[in-house]
This record gives structure tokens, sequence and C-alpha cells, in this order.
């Protein structure tokens, strides 16, 4: 078994790493453990995972879940597509003394799914499975660790700490949610699950508002507050929020102009999709592309 130090990690000053690692079809890495955490989150394609010398277990997009120090572990990718994982590491001391100080300041957050990392004596080894619409906002927030700890712009340690801190706060309320007694979906809820769905596979047609509202046996001004109140965004932003996540994928594993891309995720104006990717990852589509490949 191989054994990662914390030589991976960024200084020990400064111990933290933030990267994409993508298995190809088929690909098994050996069990390994390592010194620091691993916070785990698949971006794309099913797999196995084994944990400390158990059975291999399904994963896939969505999941998220934390190895901790000097626990055994290995991935196995699917036969059919690349397993995509986002690895964060980060030792247990890295934000002990900021989360202790947000616990003094801040009672009325609950830390469900952070507290375990700073007590030794538990091992948490529980998976956590994102919403699609929860999906979307952890690409976002890792997708901004990642660029900070490639670029290293000034002032990048204390946005790291301040972005990974807001990861854990995310993932808390993820967990509560989960954790939370299940109740029925009311009629309208029903119909905004089954309409996301549907969002999710056809987001590349030109799906305007008064279509989907029709389909919902809606008016449009009716659907768009239901729709709101469900997911917080509008129609129009998580349809192109979902465009853009497909953009980004298509601009690291595939060579297609940028032109192209924007064609095939259904936006007729190159300029307006520049803009729009900028406005949502920060940089525009040709820097995320140099960005990523350098991976």
């Amino acid at each position: 078994m191989t054994r990662l130090n914390n030589k991976m990690l960024e200084s020990d000053n400064f111990p933290f790493h933030a990267a994409p690692y993508e298995f190809k079809p088929g690909e098994t890495n050996s069990a390994h453990s390592h010194e620091f955490m691993e916070l785990a989150y698949i971006v794309k394609g099913t797999g196995e995972h084994q944990y400390n010398n158990g059975e291999y277990h399904m994963i896939s997009e969505g999941d998220v879940f934390i190895i901790e120090p000097d626990i055994e572990h290995a991935y196995r990718s699917g036969s059919d597509d690349p397993l995509l994982v986002y690895n964060v590491l980060f030792t247990s001391a890295f934000l002990k003394a900021d989360i202790e100080a947000m616990f003094s300041v801040t009672q009325f957050v609950d830390f469900f799914y952070v507290e375990p990392l700073f007590r030794n004596s538990v091992h948490f080894n529980a998976r956590l499975t994102l919403r699609p619409q929860q999906q979307i906002e952890m690409n976002s927030l890792v997708n901004r660790l990642i660029l900070e700890c490639k670029d290293k712009k000034i002032g990048y340690q204390i946005l790291i700490k301040t972005r990974l801190i807001e990861l854990f706060i995310f993932l808390s309320r993820c967990y509560k949610e989960i954790k939370s007694p299940t109740r029925s979906l009311s009629a309208d809820e029903n119909i905004m699950h089954n309409i996301i769905e549907f969002i999710n596979r056809h987001f590349a047609q030109p799906l305007t508002l008064a279509q989907i509202s029709q389909i919902c046996g809606m008016s449009p001004s009716t659907f768009s507050i239901k729709f709101k109140q469900y997911i917080g965004q509008t129609f129009i932003e998580y349809r192109n929020e979902i465009r853009v996540r497909t953009a980004r994928e298509a601009l690291t594993k595939t060579n297609c102009k940028i032109s192209t891309i924007s064609q095939d995720m259904g936006f007729d104006d190159l300029s307006f999709f520049n803009k729009l990717f900028k406005k949502i990852t920060g940089v525009s589509p040709g820097e995320y592309r140099k960005n990523y490949r350098d991976h």
C-alpha cells in the first residue's frame, strides 16, 4: 500500500491543494492512504470506491465524501466513461482555529458535516449525494478553489480559506436537508422536480418560458414565481447555468471551436455566450480552456 505524505500539499505553512483528477474508463488506482484529509467530489461519470479495506461501493455524479488521514482507500472507474473527481486536500489543522472562532460567534450555523473533521475520535465516512441544483453550486465553489490554487494571485491564501469555509457551510446545509425527516412532495413540488429533470435533459434546445409554463399547465407568471420559490433562481438563470456547466466540460475535453460549443449549448449569439460564461465562472471561455488544459 502506498502512503502519500504532505509534500503533495503546497507547503507546511499552507497545507492545502485542490485539483481535478480523471480516471480513464476501467482504470483502477492502487489502494493508498495519506497524511492529509481528502474531500472528494464526483463531477462526472460512475465508478466504485473502496474505503478502509471494505468492499467497493458505487459512486456517481454528485457524490461527496471525506477520507480521513491514514485511511486506506482506492478508486475504480466504470468501463464506459471516464470518472472525473475533484480533490480538495488539506490537513486537519488547516482550518481548526477558523472553525472554532466561527462557533464562538455564529452559534446558529449547524456544522453537521464539518464538525467531525475536527474530532479525532470520530471516523467520518458518510457519503452525501447532491441534487442537480446543488451540484451547480458545488461545481462553482470547487472550481474557484482550484483556480485560486493554480493561479496563486495576490491574497489567494486568504481567499482559499474563506472559500473552503463557504464550501463546508454549503455542505452542512445540504447534509442537514437529507438528514431531516422526509415528507411527501406537494403537487407543485412534484411538477417542479419533473420540469428540472426535463430542463437538464433538453437544456440545449431553444426552450422558452412560455413553452415550459405550458408544459406545466401554468401561466408564465405563476410558473416563474413557483420555480424561483423552489429553485432560488429564475428559469433562464437555471437553464443558462446548466449550459455553461456543460460548456466547461466541452472546453476541456474537446478541441471544438468556442463558437461551435456556444451553438451546441443553445446560444446563437457568441458574444452573449462569452459574457454569460465570464459572469458565471469569472473568466472567459478561452481563459477557462487554457487554465484547465494545463492539468
